[in-house]
């Protein structure tokens, strides 16, 4: 089920590689982070509630279930790559290194915390506040007035908020990412409404692809305030819908098993990528731009393979174990 979307996420995966990647006078692809990390944001919303909102209105649901789940996707994985960057780095063991252990360093608006460790676990840190609120965030959003006041009051966060603050205060604030995991339920709403609908056609996919790449284009000359997710969220929300149906050419296309294999990658991937890419520049300085981003990328897969391999499927008997127990 939602297959497409699965291959929706290495494609964003790559944006955000992309966004890290700076090497022999080429900048980084700056849009595709910002793209990347709110497509994530808004995706994780949109499937949790897919497969957890029956369970919700049927009264089935269990809290300590569903949050065991979630740890035991995350933690493993977070936990592995933090003792990586111990090892490797062997950063002195302060607070920074225990806000990240436990997650919750995104709530420290200062770079040298929610960067601290594997900085891209900043990302965890977000995305478990918006688990651990999830059935209460999914019953508001069942109201008419909820996202309204979420998107006025987060309006009111960006006018004032000052542009030397947009990373800690927009990006990377749990509060603030929890518009984007919001409008993901949403959408799931309307998604579940409208189920009985035909799917939609080569043409629309094609035109929700154009705009999408069109917004990356603007990225550059719109307001840095609106590039952090208001920016994507007009295209995204609509890609995400329209695949989800999974009905055109283009989602024959992303059904592609190579594909699907690598969007099975994409957490794996996500989570070790600005980390290899750092020793590799490191220890391939010299090389050509293309020789050394293929052997980033290269490495990057074949990691995240393993650890998919080796550290994921364990976690996930554990996670049957623990719903066999229960």
């Amino acid at each position: 089920m939602l297959t497409t979307l699965q291959s929706l996420r290495f494609i964003f995966v790559m944006m955000i590689f992309m966004s890290h990647f700076a090497y022999g006078g080429v900048g980084a692809f700056d849009a595709g982070g910002d793209g990347g990390v709110a497509f994530f944001f808004l995706l994780s919303g949109f499937v949790v509630s897919l497969g957890y909102a029956p369970r919700l209105r049927d009264g089935t649901f269990s809290y300590r279930r569903f949050i065991r789940r979630r740890l035991l996707k995350l933690y493993p994985l977070h936990l592995l790559c933090l003792l990586f960057f111990l090892v490797v780095a062997r950063p002195p063991l302060d607070l920074r290194v225990l806000l990240n252990l436990l997650l919750l360093q995104s709530w420290v608006p200062d770079a040298h915390y929610y960067y601290a460790c594997n900085s891209v676990s900043w990302f965890l840190s977000s995305l478990l506040f918006c688990y651990l609120l999830f059935p209460w965030l999914h019953r508001l959003c069942r109201s008419r007035w909820f996202l309204p006041l979420l998107l006025a009051a987060l309006a009111v966060v960006y006018l004032l908020t000052p542009y030397d603050r947009i990373t800690d205060i927009l990006y990377v604030n749990p509060l603030a990412r929890m518009a984007d995991f919001c409008l993901g339920i949403a959408l799931c709403r309307l998604y579940e409404q409208d189920c009985s609908a035909r799917s939609f056609t080569t043409r629309h996919e094609l035109v929700v692809v154009i705009l999408t790449v069109l917004v990356f284009f603007a990225y550059p000359f719109v307001d840095a305030k609106l590039r952090n997710a208001p920016l994507f969220w007009p295209v995204l929300l609509p890609l995400i819908i329209v695949f989800a149906r999974d009905g055109g050419v283009v989602s024959a296309c992303l059904r592609w098993r190579p594909l699907l294999w690598l969007g099975n990658l994409s957490m794996p991937l996500f989570m070790t990528h600005q980390m290899i890419i750092g020793i590799l520049v490191r220890r391939l300085d010299g090389w050509p731009y293309a020789a050394l981003l293929s052997a980033c990328l290269v490495v990057s897969i074949a990691v995240s393979w393993l650890i998919d391999s080796l550290l994921l499927r364990q976690g996930g008997m554990l996670r049957r174990n623990a719903n066999n127990g229960e």
